[in-house]
């Protein structure tokens, strides 16, 4: 028995390891390529060179499309809590007719491809009349962030016991009241899961974002995916790691002040 447990970790060890390597293999070599001295992506065997990140501080259209990127993905994650938060309470803690269609509702923007769902909201605008670009953008966003909040919430809405909202109601505290101190605390983490998750995929979205930006407001992801159309310099690997850094920090600072290991348990 113990042969065939150790049997099944070692395969299991294998396997993600080579998961790891498989995702991580190709963000190195970007990092690789975002550090040659070279006028074109290669790799810098004859030494590393920071002159693609200088560049890529002085290229103003890019840093403006990382400006508009950062607000995009702080307030579609924002929105994303507020609505998600109130749709995952409303799902757990009451009864009523339309409860599955509610829940449907809330994850359906993952049920599209954001391809489709891009290309439809352009539809939609341009026989509207529709242009406001960065309003359009803001609300796909939020829309498609919102089932990472929702689930999350959900989850960890569903460990919450609810005696202890029934023990501060009786010691004379309002329904809104004993949520907000003795519920809306102990969601922090789920708060924090699905803030995470709404901001990174806000922040490198490209297939909805590419049909909705244009001259008005343009996100980095979309800047990016211009730049590298018309030029095979290394600056988009530099622009590409420095996302990937911002992932990171969003990352650490979930780690820093919730705990993934506690956001993992929770989700």
């Amino acid at each position: 028995m113990n042969g065939t447990v150790t049997f099944s970790r070692f395969w299991l060890s294998l396997w993600t390891s080579m998961v790891v390597a498989f995702v991580t293999t190709p963000l190195l070599f970007v990092v690789l390529v975002s550090l040659t001295p070279l006028n074109h992506i290669s790799l810098p065997a004859d030494g590393i060179s920071l002159r693609w990140y200088a560049r890529l501080a002085e290229n103003g259209q890019l840093l403006v499309a990382a400006r508009n990127s950062l607000l995009l993905a702080f307030g579609a994650a924002a929105t994303a809590l507020l609505v998600g938060t109130a749709a995952a309470v409303a799902s757990v803690r009451w009864r009523f007719t339309l409860l599955q269609p509610l829940r449907l509702f809330a994850m359906s923007p993952l049920l599209v491809p954001m391809v489709m769902s891009g290309l439809a909201i352009l539809v939609f605008s341009s026989a509207t009349g529709w242009q406001n670009q960065i309003l359009r953008t803001y609300l796909a966003h939020a829309a498609l962030t919102l089932p990472y909040v929702f689930r999350t919430v959900t989850a960890s809405l569903s460990g919450v016991d609810t005696n202890q909202e029934l023990a501060a109601r009786n010691l004379g505290a309002s329904p809104l009241k004993s949520f907000f101190l003795i519920t809306l605390p102990q969601l922090g983490p789920g708060l924090a899961a699905g803030g995470l998750f709404a901001f990174i995929v806000s922040f490198d979205n490209v297939g909805m974002s590419i049909f909705l930006t244009g001259a008005q407001f343009k996100t980095l992801p979309v800047e990016l995916f211009a730049y590298a159309s018309y030029s095979s310099d290394p600056m988009v690997a530099a622009a590409s790691v420095a996302m990937l850094a911002v992932s990171i920090l969003a990352i650490g600072a979930v780690e820093r002040f919730a705990g993934l290991e506690r956001l993992m348990r929770t989700s």
